[in-house]
């Protein structure tokens, strides 16, 4: 449903710009349209101030949570001060920062030089004597295990010799001792090979001695990060109570100031237009009564006006499906309720059981719980039509153990897919009714009288439809047939008029699309009443899935195969036919009922309002 939008225009002393663009923020409760002609205030001198006590949130790894409730205009804030303030502690911090930083990039280090030692641990030899002699070289190294075993097999008949010293799943540690003049290929085949040369530390200690003694660093250095981290969030909070007042106050004056930017301005005053929700409206109102404004209803704005759907909170989490094919222009009917409803309905008819539905309702209302999604509040909700409908149809897990309040698909073939016929008649016929409703609520009587999906569509339909399900019923027509065939051509004749009368072009351009608009209308009114089938079919189509997973199983000799066959049946059956139903319930929606009567062609209403991320 829809909130209705007020049009409004005000004038008021620059003086209490704060005090109205801040109420309308906290609302919020307005959109603001652009004033042209008068003189615009450009600078946002609290834009950099805010990043800026931003940063000190984030040097400790805090997101500020501002409250602008806390903030009452005017308020008295010396930007100066503050940004002194604020950067005397940020350079305190970078300081500290900057420290913790080159103590990490030594922790990395260190962490290098531990990987080569615990591959060298077991070697009771100096790591000096490792590096290089005058006649030989000794190289570290590591690589893939198949091109380890290819680089050994390439060195077998040479005086290279390659010894594994540690080896995982991915990863081959591998020493490599060679005469001095070989160096040059040597690398080059270690390269080749996709090896990782691994520098060996200078030093005279054992490799066991040197790897106690960088644990005992990193530890030493870790120690040392964790105390700067502290040091760092101490000058946070004892500084806290001055930042966080500052930060709401900034927060808000940066967003007055960026409401400031859409008014325009005269010497003494400033001017503002825009659409205002019932509560901005009163908003205004309360600073009119106050002598603080000009307040005038109902002013010409141009372009669409925007729309505000207010939907009770059972029903409001489907508007993700109608803002999925457009939001609603503001003088066309919401059909959120609607497809609410009729989603539901066409869910639960074509995937009825109660054990498939009680699962996806189930799973579907915890993950909504952890994640909030629409989507998976509609497919809780989803989940219990189906188990609704399996009532109806007397399923439980595909097994026909309960007996059907209605009747069993596979046993009424007939019946499930004429009723699908008779129910998308009727959704068609409800769907033109609707069109002719909005058509009459913007005025447009001659177009709701020739629209095919007025008057003219609405009148042929009912009648051939009704005369054709009555002579199926009672095998004789409603109407005789040449007195339908004359009915049937005169609203033909005002469907193709509507072309001519409200089209573009030249005459002759109008009548030959008249005429092809027609025919394709005619087509369509054909296709759309067949595709609602699908309908009855899936209704039949889960149990014949079913039917063929159960005839598997019955296939298989031991208790545990057929269980299995049943279970992972049953799981492709909720998993995979519950989102092609989901599809095909909404394309129902879109394609065979929408068309009829929204445009969703429409503008969201976008009232100014905070933005919780600096950026």
């Amino acid at each position: 449903m829809h909130e209705k939008l007020v049009p409004v225009g005000v004038i008021a002393p620059k003086s209490v710009i704060e005090q109205i663009s801040k109420a309308l923020l906290d609302s919020p409760s307005f959109e603001v349209l652009p004033v042209e002609g008068l003189e615009k205030h450009e600078e946002n001198p609290y834009e950099e101030l805010l990043k800026l006590l931003q940063s000190l949130y984030s040097f400790v790894g805090e997101v500020p949570k501002p409250d602008p409730g806390k903030v009452k205009l005017p308020v008295v804030l010396d930007t100066d001060e503050v940004e002194d303030f604020t950067r005397r502690i940020r350079s305190a911090m970078e300081e500290i920062d900057a420290e913790e930083k080159e103590i990490e990039g030594e922790i990395r280090e260190i962490e290098r030089e531990l990987e080569v030692l615990a591959v060298l641990s077991s070697l009771e030899i100096p790591l000096n004597w490792m590096r290089t002699t005058n006649f030989t070289r000794f190289l570290l190294a590591k690589t893939h295990p198949s091109f380890y075993q290819r680089l050994k097999d390439s060195f077998k008949s040479s005086d290279v010799c390659l010894g594994e010293l540690m080896a995982s799943k991915d990863l081959v540690y591998f020493a490599v001792i060679f005469p001095a003049d070989h160096e040059e290929r040597v690398k080059e085949a270690l390269k080749n090979s996709s090896a990782t040369i691994l520098e060996i530390p200078d030093s005279s200690e054992l490799p066991v001695e040197r790897l106690q003694l960088l644990h005992d660093r990193r530890r030493i250095l870790e120690l040392r990060v964790q105390e700067l981290e502290l040091r760092k969030r101490e000058l946070f909070y004892e500084n806290a109570r001055f930042v966080k007042r500052y930060y709401d106050e900034v927060f808000v004056l940066k967003h007055v100031h960026d409401f400031m930017r859409k008014v325009g301005f005269t010497q003494e005053f400033f001017v503002m237009k825009g659409w205002a929700t019932h509560k901005g409206l009163r908003i205004l109102k309360s600073f009119q009564n106050e002598g603080k404004l000009v307040l005038f209803e109902n002013v010409d704005v141009e372009g669409v006006p925007p729309t505000l759907l207010r939907n009770p909170a059972f029903i409001r989490p489907f508007e993700m499906l109608t803002r999925m094919y457009g939001v609603p222009r503001s003088d066309e009917i919401d059909p959120t309720p609607i497809i609410a409803i009729l989603f539901l309905f066409f869910y639960g008819m074509m995937f009825g059981d109660v054990g498939h539905g009680l699962v996806i309702a189930i799973m579907s209302w915890l993950l909504y719980r952890k994640t909030h999604s629409d989507l998976w509040y509609i497919m809780s909700f989803s989940g219990l039509s189906s188990a609704a409908f399996g009532f109806m149809y007397g399923s439980f897990f595909g097994f026909e153990v309960i007996r059907p309040l209605f009747a069993r698909p596979m046993e009424n073939i007939f019946l499930f897919l004429t009723l699908s016929i008779v129910i998308g008649a009727l959704l068609i016929i409800f769907g033109m009714i609707l069109n002719l409703y909005n058509r009459l609520r913007r005025k447009e009587k001659l177009q709701a009288i020739f629209d095919p999906n007025g008057i003219a569509g609405l009148g042929l339909y009912t009648f051939v439809v009704s005369d054709l399900f009555w002579g199926i019923a009672y095998g004789k027509p409603l109407i005789p047939y040449s007195i339908l065939l004359i009915i049937a051509m005169v609203f033909v004749f005002m469907m193709f008029l509507y072309e001519v009368l409200f089209g573009e072009g030249s005459m002759a351009e109008r009548i030959i699309l008249g005429i092809f608009e027609t025919f394709d209308k005619l087509i369509a009114f054909f296709s759309n009443t067949l595709s609602f089938i699908r309908l009855g079919a899936f209704a039949v189509n889960h149990a014949g899935l079913f039917l063929a997973f159960y005839t598997m199983a019955k296939m298989s000799s031991s208790p545990w195969g057929k269980f299995i066959s049943l279970f992972l049946g049953n799981l492709l059956l909720i998993f995979l036919e519950g989102l092609v139903v989901f599809i095909q319930a909404i394309r129902l929606e879109f394609y065979e009922f929408f068309s009829k009567f929204y445009s969703g062609d429409g503008r969201e209403f976008k009232p100014v309002s905070y933005e919780w991320e600096v950026r």
